[in-house]
């Protein structure tokens, strides 16, 4: 029988706006949506199969965006019908797990090591539920283990900085026997109910735990998509196609992917790592710095510094600085645009997240646009700044906090 992974990709993804309207996983990055990124690894494996439990609010795009994706025969997919946490989305794939299971979220993107597989399976005998488990320094953050040396003691949820219980959190990476889901169903289902289920399993000693050496990016706020294309930046080969058209007067430096029909003109400097997708354009005199990502079909038209950031598909630019920043698809850009990406006094910058002012924990963080709105010419920006989709912001506006989508702003 095959071994079965059960991927969760249903939650509401509320703490990614502007990019919330499909789950956060469907956000493309390097040519493909991350969820094609986690697919394609765990794909590598041999006789497994996979369970992707996606949400039913969103049943039409997101279907769309699967089908473009071509996640293959191999995958099984059902709808969660409610958000109502990860012990739900696991209780909604029940029927079709038949052993014992693994269960990841849908941004473990190198989720193909043997190493993960064996070291989780030799306990499958010992306890109802395993969790890959790293260390970090930002507990604070994560679910965290309360241990006795390596003894699973229980789970705290987001503890009060200062007062965490150790330096080592949930991965997103768990192995469970079939018995678990008997022993989750009689929890209440919320946000909470797999920490609550572990918590009371570890009660009796029947959770472990399985070190893992390799982190994958957390994916909660926007901003985390900086830290996730340098993920994959990071592995980036240098790799220009034959079909693109670069002029002789470019620069082109380090590890640079050039996509298929991709476009550079006169006298732009590209510096690796960089990701320009197919039929992309680079016009005179911009200046791509490392960690960028273009994707597919964008167009930085005449002098755009653009410095480690993200812009989505048909997305363009007329000219002017975009530094840290985060731009969906179909957004226009106008001429002389600028973005802050860091504070006078060089403190961290804050987003306005649901109405509460949230930390990024970055020194730079520019601007975070959602798909299709338009900007006129000579706008400006703080850092920090949110604007929705489908809204319109007006020339020579200045940016600042949050805007929520389908606004006029003046």
């Amino acid at each position: 029988m095959k071994n079965q992974i059960v991927i969760l990709a249903a939650g509401d993804s509320s703490r990614f706006y502007p990019f919330n309207g499909v789950h956060k996983s469907l956000f493309q990055i390097a040519g493909k949506p991350l969820l094609k990124h986690t697919l394609d690894n765990v794909g590598k494996l041999k006789d497994f199969e996979i369970i992707l439990v996606l949400s039913r609010k969103n049943q039409k795009v997101e279907r769309e965006i699967l089908e473009n994706m071509s996640i293959g025969n191999g995958v099984r997919i059902i709808y969660q019908k409610n958000s109502l946490g990860q012990g739900d989305g696991i209780l909604t794939a029940k029927e079709l797990i038949k052993e014992n299971f693994f269960v990841i979220n849908a941004q473990q993107f190198n989720f193909n090591s043997q190493k993960y597989f064996l070291g989780l399976q030799r306990t499958q005998n010992i306890y109802s539920a395993v969790v890959g488990a790293l260390t970090t320094e930002e507990p604070w953050k994560y679910g965290v283990l309360k241990l006795d040396k390596d003894k699973v003691l229980g789970i705290v949820e987001k503890p009060e900085r200062g007062k965490e219980p150790s330096n080592v959190r949930i991965s997103g990476i768990y192995y469970f026997s079939k018995e678990f889901l008997s022993e989750l169903e009689k929890t209440n289902i919320s946000e909470y109910s797999l920490e609550d289920t572990l918590n009371r399993l570890a009660g009796f000693g029947k959770v472990g735990k399985v070190d893992l050496d390799q982190e994958t990016p957390s994916l909660k706020y926007p901003w985390d998509l900086l830290k996730v294309k340098n993920y994959f930046l990071g592995d980036l080969k240098r790799n220009i196609y034959e079909k693109s058209q670069i002029s002789s007067s470019a620069t082109i430096r380090g590890d640079v992917y050039i996509g298929k029909g991709a476009m550079v003109y006169d006298y732009a400097v590209i510096d690796g790592p960089a990701y320009i997708g197919d039929d992309a354009v680079i016009g005179a005199y911009c200046h791509i710095r490392g960690g960028s990502v273009i994707e597919k079909n964008a167009e930085l038209q005449h002098y755009v510094d653009f410095k480690n950031s993200v812009i989505g598909e048909h997305s363009t630019i007329h000219s002017g600085f975009i530094g840290d920043s985060i731009i969906g698809k179909n957004v226009k850009i106008g001429a002389g645009f600028i973005t802050a990406n860091k504070r006078l006094d060089r403190e961290n910058v804050r987003v306005f997240v649901k109405g509460v002012k949230v930390d990024s924990n970055l020194r730079g963080l520019g601007l975070i646009i959602g798909d299709n709105t338009k900007l006129g010419i000579c706008v400006t920006a703080m850092p920090g700044t949110v604007v929705g989709e489908n809204s319109t912001v007006y020339p020579n506006a200045k940016l600042s906090g949050t805007y929520q989508n389908n606004q006029k702003i003046k």
